[in-house]
């Protein structure tokens, strides 16, 4: 992809985008605000004066591996696609999608990433197999540990995500064979050649696993830290049980980055064990820490992908 074709998007969607973005912050702070009455906001704010401060600088520090196991975790899929990307160019492409993915509903804005390598249609097809396997390993640890602690919401959570994962993976052959022949039908076929690619390199398929699994057990250590910060100890265990579901939750499309819906699905789901007060401190930080702190930095990797490039220069 050109740094110009990469800018053109953005640019002819801006004013809808301005305002969805406008309606969605909006619909994030109010729901912040009912959570912040639910819980009292004077129990709310003392939780915050109260916070330990190496459990937050040791949450902070987790936020640092996310990027590079996402990274880690693209390029396995894009090396089964026998797409030739660097690591250095799958981690600029990460963090350049980071922003997009935290602003757009489901993470959607990830996709861009796979029109900057040679091959657009597998690309793409690599971003949808990644995300797959990754709600799929997202959802087995909260369907798993949800049986272990009898914890039937985030049983059906986890369920839900391994439903979905695996509907996907079984169900494109089916609608794909609904497709009548021509251009729209090969896309399609590029598209989603890639998960089959895959599942024919068990290492590669393994590495891939592994990278989002470890992703996942960072991320729920990070919220681990955060809960213990305020005063809102849960074990790693119950974490790992109730944090999918809230995740889940989080990808509807009504807030930026999930949060006010995720918030509101770990009171539900980890209030009664815990400090209402401090589940919902630990909770709007884990947004930031994982969130909008990676996206921030990741501006500045979006803006050199899609600053227009230079005057070539003229050979002598």
């Amino acid at each position: 992809m050109t740094r110009r074709s990469a800018r053109a998007p953005a640019e002819n969607s801006r004013p809808g985008g301005n305002r969805r973005f406008a309606l969605l912050g909006l619909a994030t702070l109010a729901l912040l605000a009912a959570l912040g009455t639910a819980v009292d906001w004077r129990e709310l704010s003392a939780a915050f004066s109260r916070a330990h401060l190496f459990p937050l600088f040791a949450a902070l520090v987790l936020t640092l591996f996310f990027p590079v196991l996402n990274a880690l975790r693209w390029l396995t899929v894009l090396r089964a696609a026998g797409i030739g990307v660097s690591f250095g160019r799958c981690f600029e492409l990460t963090m350049a999608a980071w922003p997009l993915g935290t602003v757009t509903p489901g993470k959607s804005g990830e996709f861009v990433k796979g029109l900057a390598v040679p091959s657009r249609t597998l690309g793409l097809g690599t971003v949808l197999t990644e995300r797959v396997l990754d709600v799929l390993v997202l959802g087995i640890f909260g369907l798993v540990a949800g049986l272990w602690w009898g914890h039937g919401l985030a049983m059906a959570g986890g369920a839900l995500g391994v439903l979905a994962a695996g509907g996907v993976l079984l169900g494109a052959p089916l609608a794909l064979s609904l497709v009548p022949e021509g251009k729209l039908r090969e896309r399609l076929e590029a598209f989603l050649s890639v998960s089959p690619m895959l599942m024919a390199r068990p290492r590669l398929l393994v590495a891939c696993l592994l990278a989002s699994a470890l992703n996942w057990f960072l991320s729920m250590g990070q919220l681990w830290y955060l809960l213990g910060a305020f005063g809102a100890e849960l074990p790693l265990g119950l974490i790992a049980a109730v944090l999918p579901a809230a995740i889940f939750v989080g990808l509807l499309p009504v807030t930026l980055a999930g949060a006010g819906t995720r918030d509101a699905a770990l009171l539900v789901l980890a209030g009664p064990a815990a400090a209402p007060a401090g589940v919902l401190a630990a909770s709007i930080v884990y947004t930031f820490f994982g969130y909008f702190l990676p996206g921030f930095f990741g501006l500045f990797f979006l803006r050199a992908l899609t600053a227009p490039a230079g005057p070539a220069k003229a050979s002598p």
